[in-house]
């Protein structure tokens, strides 16, 4: 028999071998305990790629400062300083509309001619095509061919002469013209394929100087003697193209004569949306269409008071002052 302390002992044996067997390769081992895992930033909570685990954010620890994390945003956390959207630019940019600004002053003048309207503080009484109340007999030649020089066979063909005044209500026009053969078949935008009367206004003198296109303050206007001429005389408005329409507001009366037709016109300054004053300048030129093929739309030979003239470069158009002749 044993001893009962050997059975003791035998018994205590047992016990531990039983336990180490628990920890021996091929056994199962028992599931760990999961810690909680530390709060995730909100940009971890909204993650736009569920497939890719986000980086987790731990808290700092109490007592500590951590510097913001640099992030991507469109709107700087501190003004440039170079400029700020609420202040103005500290250095102009480059001048684009207007290059000239530095060099066109009040004493500049176009290559071509220049024309003065006096200012009439009696206007012509009637638009009638008599000229005998007008009060200014200053007269312009329109002489110079700017284009068709193969149809043009001298003065007696086409010529003219213009008188010009103005008051705070209307530009006022009498043309002169001699044409031997009166030609007009078309209205409106295609009275220019016959004889017509065509006057071009740049109204920024200045801010146009040195720009040799069109653009929104340069006008175009057509006076037609009628269809047939010395009936039914009308106006139309080219350019600027977004404003093209006829100008039924344009007071217009044509009378012929033995070699050609006067024409009287009052355009309101309603028409280019804004008046002169004393030494206003604008850029100006007066045409002369001709049509001499009867029962044809066809635009043959142009006559201009201004010889450097190209259809759309104002800067080859005259200069038109007004002035007040009482100061």
């Amino acid at each position: 028999m044993f001893n009962p302390k050997h059975r003791f002992f035998v018994l205590l044996a047992g016990v531990m071998l039983v336990l180490l067997a628990c920890a021996l390769p091929g056994t199962s081992a028992p599931t760990p305990f999961a810690f909680p895992t530390v709060n995730l930033t909100m940009t971890a909570l909204f993650n736009p790629n569920p497939g890719v685990p986000p980086t987790a954010t731990p808290e700092p620890a109490q007592g500590t400062t951590v510097a913001p994390t640099a992030v991507a945003t469109s709107v700087p956390t501190t003004a440039p300083t170079s400029w700020s959207p609420t202040t103005a630019p500290t250095q102009a940019p480059a001048a684009t509309a207007t290059p000239h600004a530095a060099t066109a002053t009040a004493s500049a003048v176009r290559p071509g001619p220049v024309v003065k309207a006096p200012l009439l503080w009696v206007a012509p009484n009637n638009i009638n095509a008599n000229l005998d109340d007008w009060r200014t007999k200053t007269e312009y030649p329109i002489q110079s061919l700017v284009y068709g020089a193969a149809n043009y066979t001298g003065a007696s063909d086409l010529s003219g002469k213009f008188r010009i005044g103005w008051d705070y209500h209307a530009l006022y026009l009498a043309v002169i013209v001699v044409d031997d053969q009166l030609v007009q078949t078309q209205h409106g935008e295609l009275m220019y394929k016959g004889d017509d009367v065509e006057i071009q206004i740049d109204l920024d003198y200045y801010g146009d100087y040195y720009i040799n296109t069109t653009n929104g303050d340069d006008f175009q206007i057509g006076l037609s003697p009628g269809v047939p001429p010395g009936t039914s005389p009308e106006a139309y408005l080219w350019y600027p193209p977004g404003k093209a329409r006829a100008l039924p507001e344009v007071k217009i009366a044509v009378q012929l004569t033995a070699n050609g037709y006067i024409m009287e016109a009052a355009i309101p300054w309603s028409v280019f949306g804004r008046k002169p004053t004393p030494n206003t300048r604008m850029g100006f030129a007066i045409n002369l269409s001709d049509n001499d093929a009867p029962g044809q739309a066809v635009q043959q030979t142009m006559l201009s008071n201004d010889p450097f003239r190209t259809l759309t470069d104002p800067t080859t158009w005259g200069t038109l002052v007004f002035y007040d002749p009482g100061k």
